[in-house]
């Protein structure tokens, strides 16, 4: 697994947000009304110089908006599936912003059909074993250039 750990800025984006919990996950349903209805915020996307778009993030919150890590064994939290946007930008009707915090995170590339035993791996096995802990909700992120995606675990030094 390669595993990169980089400081980022406060992250602004606007998606569409919910509540996820382990009886009713509701990620693939916010990320199809939100593709669906992207026309409505793509002039919002934050773009690189070639035109294309910054990135798409699942990010996510406790459910009091501190940015912790979800509760429930990592399963009960707030959702957004959304793209990166400017600092200044408005959220239209229906569409909700979250300024993520700046922060050192952990970042693993992930395949869609490991998602849950990287997930597992990296907050029981790697986080620990390099002296590290879990600070934040962790974050799913695209990379729209080139279609990998990864994961963003907010962590700190123990």
């Amino acid at each position: 697994m390669v595993i990169d750990i980089i400081d980022l800025p406060t992250i602004p984006v606007i998606g569409k947000e919910g509540l996820c919990t382990a009886e009713k996950n509701i990620i693939q349903p916010l990320w199809q009304e939100a593709n669906s209805h992207f026309h409505e915020v793509a002039a919002l996307g934050m773009k690189n110089s070639d035109g294309t778009y910054v990135g798409f993030w699942g990010a996510m919150s406790d459910e009091s908006m501190s940015f912790r890590p979800w509760t429930h064994q990592f399963t009960r939290g707030l959702y957004l599936a959304g793209v990166e946007t400017y600092a200044d930008a408005i959220a239209p009707e229906g569409w909700t912003k979250w300024i993520m915090p700046a922060r050192k995170y952990m970042v693993v590339d992930v395949e869609p059909d490991r998602y849950s035993e990287i997930f597992d791996e990296v907050i029981n096995k790697t986080i620990p074993e390099k002296g590290l802990k879990l600070v934040g909700a962790a974050c799913d992120y695209t990379e729209p250039a080139t279609g990998k995606n990864k994961l963003f675990f907010p962590v700190a030094a123990l």
